[in-house]
């Protein structure tokens, strides 16, 4: 794909969405059956498409490292962003209400930057067209599926601290901006002839994997206060591993 249509398939659907989101309501037993199904379609592709594709003629000590990389890097975002990356939404006292949670924006904007650093010529780990374009499609649409819910709780994270609209869509716009940042990033290194490009690309797709690891897990794994699953969403689950075996 050009750089212009990861553009389009990057920020259109967290644009779409949260810009709906911000008449609209959703219910949060709701978004946690999206939250499930993105997270275990990312997960499936992790394990069945990219890991394999990430380790396929590499250092394996190297890619194993930066997966772990990418993973520990997820759990310190969220030490900032608290976990809105989940779809969380938390509670807020009065006086939080009236600032912006910077914290929590900034890591969700970095979350997002570097999710979209592989994704330009990502394909270039492997030699046919149609790898490459299998490749891209699984990671755009892993990235535009977990971000959707992330877009509705961004939103209604923004509405709960009193942000002005104008702010909201602004603050909104960055945050659909930051994964075609990363391809974006990717894009000028290979242009300027960066050594080792796809050396970087390669150490740069396992991080991703790392985070979608976390963030993947950290979801599925979740349960009720009485540590059982809901069925609904384990047949979200399900369905989000059909998804990946039918892209991927």
């Amino acid at each position: 794909m050009s750089l212009w249509l990861l553009t389009f398939w990057l920020s259109l659907p967290v644009l779409g969405t949260g810009l709906a989101f911000l008449s609209l309501k959703i219910q949060a037993k709701n978004l946690r059956f999206l939250l499930a199904f993105s997270a275990a379609y990312l997960f499936a592709i992790s394990v069945t498409h990219l890991l394999p594709e990430c380790y396929e003629n590499s250092d394996y000590k190297l890619i194993g490292l930066f997966i772990l990389v990418g993973f520990f890097i997820q759990i310190l975002i969220e030490y900032f962003s608290a976990g809105i990356e989940h779809g969380h939404v938390h509670a807020h006292s009065d006086s939080c209400k009236k600032h912006l949670p910077y914290g929590m924006i900034t890591g969700l904007y970095l979350h997002s930057l570097l999710e979209g650093l592989p994704i330009y010529h990502s394909g270039i780990i492997e030699t046919h067209t149609q790898a490459v374009l299998s490749t891209q499609q699984s990671l755009v649409f892993g990235i535009a599926i977990h971000n959707i819910p992330i877009a509705i709780a961004f939103v209604t994270l923004l509405i709960e601290h009193k942000t002005t609209k104008l702010k909201t869509v602004l603050l909104l716009i960055g945050f659909s901006f930051m994964a075609p940042m990363g391809c974006i990033i990717s894009y000028v290194l290979n242009s300027i002839g960066i050594q080792n490009y796809e050396g970087f690309l390669k150490l740069s797709f396992a991080l991703v994997i790392g985070i979608f690891l976390h963030i993947s897990t950290a979801i599925m794994f979740e349960t009720g206060e009485n540590h059982r699953y809901n069925l609904a969403k384990i047949i979200s689950m399900i369905a989000g591993v059909c998804m990946a075996s039918l892209i991927s």
